[in-house]
């Protein structure tokens, strides 16, 4: 089934999505629903979902945010976006970061499932893409995915984006993050955040920086963001790793 996770600060809305939606007819389960942009990109990195479905104007950090997030780290995941108003500004900018569809929640019970059923087709082109770049392109594909290593491994510390490495090496963006997947089994950003918490060890254990200043040279602009996926990916937080591995 087809993995949905969505967003909307209004308790109405999360309910339709709850109880409104049938999310099995269209051969999908909704795994999670956030009040925020926030909890719904720290969810993600958990539930790895294949449609999102989220309101443009909420706290915290908003739709067109996750819809940035999505577009820059994992671009064959479909953004559905929400809006009570019909507004251009919203409309353009879903555009530009190739957002699925704009539904207007004043008719969301009978448009958003079109838009799920349009988001499950563009999913079905990637997968039938992927099996194409299998079986016709493997040799050349193991060549680039070990310049993407290269790239990660030299650049890790720094804010990347998949348009940045797909620059880099002269090559599609959807394409670099399939080939990515394929090739190693994880996700192009699950495997930089990994890199990024095993430096972060290392900066623990052998230096006296504090979190900020760790968080910042391993690559994360929000020390708050990177305590929680140290301790997500850890089981415990960069202070008390440091107290319990330091002592060892």
């Amino acid at each position: 089934m087809w993995k949905v996770m969505a967003a909307d600060d209004e308790a109405y809305i999360r309910e339709a999505l709850q109880k409104m939606i049938s999310w099995e007819k269209m051969n999908c389960v909704l795994a999670s629903i956030s009040t925020n942009g926030q909890e719904l990109i720290d969810h993600m990195e958990e539930e790895h979902p294949d449609i999102i479905v989220t309101d443009i104007q909420m706290p915290v950090l908003d739709g067109l945010e996750v819809c940035r997030y999505v577009y820059e780290t994992c671009p064959e995941t479909q953004v559905i976006l929400l809006s009570a108003y019909s507004a251009f500004e919203y409309a353009k900018k879903a555009i530009k970061y190739s957002a699925c569809e704009y539904v207007l929640k004043v008719s969301v019970l009978e448009e958003l499932p079109k838009a799920v059923e349009k988001a499950i087709r563009e999913l079905e082109r990637f997968r039938r893409e992927m099996e194409e770049d299998k079986a016709g392109k493997e040799e050349g594909g193991r060549g680039l995915y070990l310049q993407m290593e290269q790239y990660i491994e030299q650049n890790f510390r720094q804010r990347i984006s998949l348009d940045e490495i797909a620059e880099s090496l002269h090559a599609n963006r959807s394409y670099l993050s399939r080939l990515y997947k394929s090739k190693s089994g994880v996700n192009l950003f699950d495997a930089i955040l990994c890199k990024r918490i095993e430096a972060a060890k290392e900066y623990l254990l052998h230096t006296d920086m504090k979190t900020y200043e760790i968080s910042e040279a391993v690559g994360f602009e929000d020390a708050g963001y990177f305590s929680r996926v140290f301790k997500r990916q850890v089981g415990i937080s960069p202070k008390e790793y440091r107290k319990k591995e330091g002592n060892v």
